[in-house]
């Protein structure tokens, strides 16, 4: 099956498009997420997800706990439960990846 893109929904810094609606098993999700040029996702954590990030295009600062990384096409992110992460896209350009939540169920996002 391939991922189909259908709709965006803008949250004002970045924007996601949810993937394989009804065809995850349950506690999985998958989606594309793209920050936009100069916007950050401020500092949160889940309470129960892992995220698995994929970096499709762009480069942007990823904090994840006490690291900074400066993160690029091909990189491969960890984000265990009650880890603090934020993203700081600097660029002109968006900044998009590959996101997939393990042990997913709902909105568990607690931001600071």
């Amino acid at each position: 099956m391939k991922a189909q893109c259908d709709e965006f929904i803008d949250r004002v810094s970045y924007k996601k498009c949810p993937l394989f609606k009804g065809e995850m098993p349950d506690g999985s999700f998958a989606q594309i997420v793209e920050i936009k040029p100069s916007q950050t996702v401020s500092k949160h954590y889940h309470e129960q997800q892992y995220e698995l990030f994929y970096i499709i295009s762009g480069r942007a600062k990823l904090g994840i706990g006490k690291d900074v990384y400066e993160a690029k096409p091909r990189d491969i992110y960890l984000v265990k439960p009650k880890t603090v992460h934020w993203v700081e896209n600097e660029s002109d350009e968006p900044f998009v990846l590959f996101v997939v939540k393990l042990n997913y169920f709902g909105e568990d996002t607690i931001w600071l």
